[in-house]
């Protein structure tokens, strides 16, 4: 009773929050044939061939594979790794081949599930799962608006004409109604979720959750992506406030005219990356990673990117390497970049300085200037052979003149405008996919999103709940949709023919598909939707439930 009369509840269920929406997904991946039939092999013949760990992880050598470019030291550790590996792999295999062919084959499927190949296949396919689903929210979302309009336009016009026709009018033609029943307000009636798609894409696993997102910056634009993963507590702020608003503030480089985030602290020098190379005449000059085409084979290996092609090599900042044969396009004018300053105006700027720089450190410095490039008129829609010699940020080619107190020298020479003179400026983005770690969760109002895409399932219904009320709190005009990403591995047809030999009281795959269910007050998980709903009528949670909750329990408060 003092309880009651001293504390205020505010409970979902009284103001009509709507109920969170739980999905299973489902995606398959395939287990190679090759690793399938070493198996089979192995089991039959009973014996550890030398190279099992090699053949369990196809698809995936160069995690065993030594690197030629490490040195003598690295490829050392790399050697006692694998050997150590290997080692406690037949110690593993040995226990499981005394309890029996089944057990013997189950270990085996595990160590190659548990691979880098085999989980690599899962990040792929769970970000293709997950992209498609989001494509199909936002297509299904366009139609929904579309029609709602064209409904409503109609029923206006139709009303408008009756009214017209009592007064004494007439209206020939439907669609020649009065103009201003399309700017009527939409009613009650014609209200649906018009709340744009707001995915999140949840994990524990930091890895996990890299590879699905290495994933969408290949599938979307990068303005299509924000990240909670880790940093300062100012970026993670600004990567929230770019999803939930859809907007970002920095400020374009006077220079390079690149863009520069604003996350709360001063903007000083500009952080985009540009490229120092040399073409076949000798000249040097600076230029963006956007200009990339592709690279040449011979010195860059055709496995340098991984699995990515050679002409993802612009954005792969991690694989460049000094010498690297780029061809680039280098019109100026182009039609995605602002045109080059003139060499006069870099004259103002403070140029002849930074030519005495270069020559004084033999370019092995940090100077040089955002000039003209040397293309030709001849030359095939402005491609350019080049040769890669350093990067780094587009504020240390372009220092401010100022005393060096470790090297007891002059440096710098740039005299023109930066980011400091350039005013902050608002753009708008279409954000919709939020990567979001586990740890950075807590306490974060998702109330906005309208997707939850689980990458692990959530056993735990206190976590679960946890979870999910990032997004259905209070605050929320729709719906949040939970939909968990479940995994299973298929194995080819003889495989798996000779798998049920072994087992045969072994429940076929297709029998051992997700069908858990969650009760939508608790949020504990059941083995299927008939128990789901059968708790559901007596959970205590249950406003409408009718079991007796004891006087004493919380949830009688």
């Amino acid at each position: 009773r003092v309880l009651r009369e001293v504390m205020v509840m505010h409970k979902k269920e009284d103001i009509g929050l709507p109920k969170p929406v739980f999905k299973q997904g489902e995606v398959t991946v395939h287990i190679p044939q090759e690793v399938g039939s070493h198996i089979v092999n192995a089991v039959k013949t009973g014996g550890i061939f030398t190279d099992t760990y090699e053949k369990l992880t196809i698809g995936h050598r160069e995690s065993y594979h030594e690197d030629p470019n490490s040195s003598e030291s690295d490829r050392q550790i790399q050697r006692l790794i694998r050997q150590r590996r290997i080692h406690l792999l037949k110690e593993k295999i040995s226990h499981a081949q005394k309890l029996g062919a089944k057990t013997f084959f189950d270990t085996l499927l595990n160590e190659h599930i548990a691979t880098t190949d085999f989980q690599s296949k899962v990040d792929t396919c769970q970000g293709e799962y997950i992209e498609n689903a989001i494509k199909r929210e936002r297509k299904e979302l366009e139609s929904k608006v579309d029609t709602c309009q064209g409904e409503h336009i109609e029923n206006a016009i139709k009303r408008e004409r009756k009214e017209l026709e009592g007064r004494g009018g007439a209206i020939a033609d439907l669609n020649s109604g009065p103009l201003t029943a399309a700017s009527d307000h939409f009613s009650a009636e014609t209200f649906i979720d018009r709340r744009p798609v707001k995915a999140v894409v949840y994990s524990s696993s930091s890895s996990n959750l890299l590879d699905v997102l290495e994933y969408f910056y290949d599938k979307f634009d990068n303005a299509n992506i924000a990240e909670m993963m880790q940093g300062n507590i100012d970026v993670m702020a600004y990567e929230l406030g770019r999803f939930r608003l859809g907007k970002k503030e920095g400020k374009f480089c006077p220079i390079c005219n690149g863009w520069n985030e604003y996350s709360g602290k001063e903007l000083s020098g500009c952080k985009n990356t540009l490229l120092e190379v040399s073409d076949a005449a000798g000249n040097v000059f600076l230029i963006e990673s956007e200009r990339i085409l592709d690279c040449v084979g011979n010195p860059v290996e055709m496995n340098r990117l991984g699995e990515a092609p050679l002409n993802k090599y612009g954005i792969s900042k991690k694989a460049w390497k000094v010498g690297d044969a780029l061809c680039i396009d280098a019109r100026d004018p182009h039609p995605l970049f602002r045109a080059r300053l003139s060499e006069e105006q870099w004259a103002a700027y403070g140029s002849a300085r930074c030519k005495e720089l270069v020559a004084i450190d033999e370019g092995e410095g940090v100077d040089n200037y955002f000039g003209p490039l040397p293309c030709e008129e001849e030359t095939n829609y402005g491609q350019l052979m080049v040769s890669l010699r350093k990067w780094q940020p587009c504020g240390k080619f372009h220092g401010k003149p100022r005393w060096n107190h470790l090297r007891k020298k002059q440096v710098g020479w740039y005299t023109g405008p930066t980011l400091v003179h350039e005013e902050i400026e608002t753009v708008k983005e279409d954000v919709f996919i939020l990567a979001l770690d586990a740890s950075l969760a807590h306490g974060l109002d998702l109330s906005f999103v309208t997707h939850l895409y689980l990458l692990e399932p959530i056993d735990d219904a206190a976590l679960l709940e946890q979870v999910t009320s990032r997004a259905h709190r209070l605050g929320a005009t729709g719906p949040v949709t939970i939909e968990t990403v479940n995994v299973w591995h298929e194995l080819d047809p003889s495989t798996k023919k000779f798998r049920k030999q072994i087992a045969s009281n072994l429940n076929d795959e297709d029998q051992k598909r997700t069908s858990t269910a969650i009760c939508e007050h608790c949020y504990r998980s059941f083995d299927n939707i008939t128990l789901a709903e059968e708790h559901e009528i007596r959970c205590d949670r249950n406003p409408d439930s009718s079991a007796e909750v004891p006087l004493f329990h919380l949830s009688s408060v």
